[in-house]
């Protein structure tokens, strides 16, 4: 057997070791981001978003109260590390260290006694990032007025003040908290609109002009309740998926109704429907609606790639927390109120993609008033008197919501 020199083991060597560490570069994935939220009943999320997969060792530690989180084979970019983190009733502080040169550290700093849950949300498409997703959920109740002042927690705060001014009166027959109504937002989104007609009945009516007057007519009820309402719309134009969303931001909304009417082959399909989001639709009839709701922009030269990639970030955090199941309640106390008004489809309340529900920080649900391919309801949905019962049962719907 052929014998090896000192400079051949040596060049061995070498190359074994540039294979080791080449083999733990590939290994290894980058922490690109780290944020933290604060629930309305006090529990702490910390999201970690990184290139790949991690399976974090979590322990924690006591005088004081800390939980660490040890990712193998993981470094943290230095934006993230000088993030400053704003502490709640649950997290206090969150610093970052190396305990060793492949392990990534987290410390969270804890306010109280927490149970800690967590899971994983894979990529949604082949460029996404992974999340790792950590609950941090005090272990006794924490005091309302200690928390900080989230969208969920606002509806609360609202309710406990409102209730010390009234002081002694009797309480509503419903047993809804009370709340300052005029406090509260309500954007009125008339579907299409300009070139864009939407659909079109057998007797030439315009499904843009139907929206128009639904919305107009539902401001003027919602107002008359006591809440303040924006139109993205109030004439024919034109206004795009994306730029819907931003005037519901731009007006502070608490909650968005996009207003429509539905289409289909089958001209007896009637009914009303309401949709929220979701990534994958409840049924094929649901997102083939979503599919066509989707391209009106793209129809009129508005191309909506840039708006998807800008919510794809998002969209599955979304679906995790407060707004998708805020934009579900609203959608059920719809569909509790409108079962008792009109003829609904089966399983109302449904789920698709649409563009103009993306917004993550706003409840948001699209409502089918019918079907203007079918005669008896298009002329139904023509008649003031019953687009003033579907106004009606919105503005209690809307009540039943914020008097949670």
């Amino acid at each position: 057997m052929q014998k090896w020199g000192p400079m051949k083991i040596k060049t061995f060597l070498c190359l074994v070791l540039s294979m080791l560490f080449v083999a733990c570069a590939v290994s290894a994935t980058t922490i690109s981001d780290v944020r933290l939220s604060t629930f309305s009943n006090g529990t702490g999320r910390i999201v970690v978003e990184s290139e790949k997969k991690i399976d974090p060792k979590i322990f924690t530690l006591e005088n004081p109260k800390r939980l660490v989180m040890d990712i193998p084979s993981a470094t943290i970019i230095r934006s993230v590390q000088k993030k400053d983190f704003k502490s709640g009733s649950v997290v206090s502080k969150v610093r970052f260290g190396k305990p060793d040169q492949n392990t990534a550290r987290m410390v969270i700093d804890l306010g109280n006694d927490i149970t800690e849950s967590h899971f994983v949300l894979p990529p949604e498409n082949s460029k996404g990032i992974w999340r790792f997703v950590l609950d941090l959920k005090p272990s006794t109740p924490v005091k309302q007025n200690s928390l900080k002042t989230t969208a969920s927690a606002k509806v609360l705060l609202d309710a406990s003040k409102v209730q010390k001014k009234i002081g002694t009166e009797k309480k509503q027959s419903t047993g809804l908290l009370p709340f300052n109504k005029s406090k509260k937002v309500v954007m009125l989104d008339a579907g299409h609109g300009g070139q864009d007609p939407g659909a079109i009945s057998k007797n030439g009516h315009f499904e843009k002009d139907l929206t128009l007057k639904m919305a107009k007519e539902t401001k003027v009820l919602l107002e008359k309740a006591g809440y303040k309402v924006v139109l993205t719309r109030d004439r024919d134009v034109f206004i795009t998926l994306r730029g819907r969303v931003k005037k519901a931001h731009e007006a502070k909304a608490d909650l968005f109704i996009s207003i429509h009417a539905d289409s289909a082959r089958n001209t007896k399909a009637r009914g009303l429907s309401i949709y929220t989001i979701s990534e994958k639709a409840s049924d094929k009839e649901a997102a083939a609606l979503a599919d066509r709701e989707n391209k009106s922009d793209i129809l009129l030269g508005m191309d909506l790639d840039d708006y998807q990639q800008e919510v794809s970030s998002v969209l599955i955090d979304l679906a995790k927390q407060d707004t998708m199941k805020e934009s579900r309640k609203y959608a059920d106390a719809v569909v509790k109120e409108m079962q008792r008004t009109v003829q609904l489809l089966p399983n109302a309340h449904r789920f698709a993609g649409f563009a103009v529900l993306k917004s993550p920080n706003i409840p948001s649900v699209l409502l089918e008033m019918g079907y203007m391919s079918n005669a008896h309801e298009e002329r139904e949905m023509q008649k003031a008197a019953y687009r003033k019962k579907l106004g009606q049962a919105l503005v209690r719907a809307v009540d039943a919501y914020f008097g949670r």
